[in-house]
C-alpha cells in the first residue's frame, strides 16, 4: 500500500533521462501537499511567470499588481523603464499598490510610508525619533521583469538567467506570425479540481486527442503530430488535415491556409502555453490553487481585434470549439486527480511515441526540485 497523501516524506523521486526506459512520476507529487511547499520554492520562485500585459504599462505611472503564489508583486512604467517590485512596504509588511492604475508614486495605505517609481523611499512619516534610521536604507526590492511580444514576465529570483535564456529561439520561430503587433481581445478562467501538473500533462501530448476530443481529432493530421523538446521549452506541430476534395466532405472548424505551417503550439516551463496561429495568439496560464486544485487562465490576442467579440461571428465560433475542447481537458483531469490518489496507482509508463513532451515537463521538474 502506497503512503498516505500528506504524510512527511522527502520529496525527491528517481528519474529516468530514457524515456524508452522510464517510469512516470509517482503521484505524490500530484496529490502531496509538501510537495506543492517545494514546487512554490523551488520551481514558481525561480522561474519566468506569466502576469500581464505591456498595454496596461503603456505610460509612465502605469501600474498592475499579481500574485506568483504567495509573492504579491507590482509591475510599473517608471519613464521608458519596465520595473517590478516585491508589493511589501519594507516598514511593517503592508501593500504599497492594489490593483492597477495611474500613479507617480507608490505608496503603503497602512503607514503612508512612499516610493518612487524607482523604488527609492521618499518619504517615512514620524520616523524623527527613530536612532539610526535612513530612507537610503529602505528601498523596494525589485524582481526581475521583461517582456515578448504583448506579455510581461516577472521572476522572483534575482539569480535566475533573463527571460530570453528561457524563450531560447522562440522568438525567432514565431516571428512570422508578428507576436509583437497582438494586442488583447478577451480573457477567461476555470478553477479545476486537479493538480496544476496533471493540466500541464494533459497539454503536452496529443496522445489523448483521439479518444478525448472526437471534433478536435477530425481537424489535425494526428499521424503527423509531434513533440519538440528543447531546454526550457518544447513545441507541438499539430498539422491541419486536409480539406475534403469533394462537396457534401464533413464540415471544418479550420481551413487550411497555403502559406507554410498553420500554428505553434509553445510551453514554457512550468505553466505557460503559448498558442501562436495566423493572426490570432491565446495564452494559457495553469495557476496552483491548492495541491489538488488550479485556475486556467486564457487570454486571446489578434492582430485585428474585433469591436466586440462577444457578437463577433468569428470569435463567437472560435472561443465556442476552444470552451469544447476545454470541457473535455477538465472532465478527463479531475477523473485522473482522484485516481492519483488511489492506491491501485502509483507510477506508470510514457508512450516513446507520443509522450515526450511529458517526459520532458517532468525532468525539468525533477532538475529545479
Amino acid at each position: 500500500m502506497k503512503p498516505e497523501a500528506g504524510s512527511r516524506r522527502p520529496a525527491a523521486f528517481e528519474f529516468e533521462a530514457d524515456i524508452a526506459r522510464a517510469s512516470t512520476i509517482p503521484s505524490r507529487c500530484y496529490t502531496d501537499a509538501m510537495f506543492l511547499t517545494l514546487e512554490d520554492e523551488r520551481v514558481f520562485g525561480r522561474t519566468w511567470q506569466l502576469v500581464g500585459r505591456t498595454d496596461q504599462v503603456a505610460e509612465s505611472g502605469q501600474f498592475f499588481t499579481a500574485e506568483i503564489g504567495d509573492e504579491s508583486i507590482v509591475v510599473l512604467r517608471d519613464g521608458t523603464d519596465l520595473r517590478g517590485f516585491h508589493n511589501i512596504c519594507l516598514h511593517r509588511a503592508g501593500p504599497v499598490a492594489h490593483g492597477c492604475g495611474k500613479r507617480q508614486t507608490l505608496q503603503c495605505r497602512y503607514h503612508g510610508w512612499t516610493y518612487a517609481l524607482d523604488g527609492q523611499l521618499l518619504r517615512a512619516p514620524e520616523m524623527e525619533e527613530s536612532s539610526g534610521f535612513r530612507a537610503s536604507d529602505f528601498r523596494l526590492l525589485p524582481v526581475q521583469v521583461a517582456a515578448f511580444g504583448p506579455l510581461i514576465f516577472v521572476n522572483l529570483d534575482p539569480a535566475a538567467p533573463p527571460l530570453a535564456h528561457f524563450l531560447g529561439d522562440i522568438p525567432e520561430r514565431a516571428a512570422r506570425f508578428r507576436v509583437e503587433e497582438m494586442r488583447w481581445v478577451m480573457r477567461k478562467s476555470w478553477t479545476i479540481a486537479c493538480n496544476w501538473k496533471v493540466y500541464v500533462d494533459n497539454y503536452l501530448e496529443g496522445y489523448h486527442i483521439p479518444v478525448v476530443h472526437p471534433s478536435l481529432h477530425k481537424e489535425i493530421d494526428y499521424g503527423e503530430y509531434r513533440v519538440e523538446p528543447h531546454r526550457y521549452w518544447s513545441l507541438q506541430h499539430a498539422p491541419l488535415r486536409p480539406v475534403p476534395p469533394a462537396p457534401g466532405g464533413d464540415a471544418r472548424k479550420y481551413i487550411p491556409a497555403e502559406d507554410g505551417e498553420q500554428a505553434q503550439y509553445y510551453w514554457l516551463f512550468p505553466n505557460v502555453m503559448l498558442n501562436v496561429y495566423q493572426g490570432q495568439m491565446q495564452t494559457n496560464v495553469v495557476l496552483p490553487r491548492g495541491h489538488d486544485s488550479c485556475e486556467v487562465v486564457f487570454e486571446w490576442y489578434s492582430a485585428t481585434p474585433p469591436a466586440d467579440p462577444a457578437t463577433d461571428a468569428q470569435w463567437t465560433k472560435l472561443v465556442a470549439f476552444s470552451d469544447e475542447i476545454q470541457d473535455e481537458d477538465i472532465e478527463i483531469c479531475v477523473q485522473v486527480q482522484k485516481n492519483l490518489r488511489s492506491r491501485a496507482y502509483d507510477r506508470g509508463r510514457y508512450s516513446a511515441l507520443r509522450e515526450v513532451g511529458v517526459h520532458h515537463f517532468h525532468s525539468l521538474l525533477h532538475e529545479f526540485l
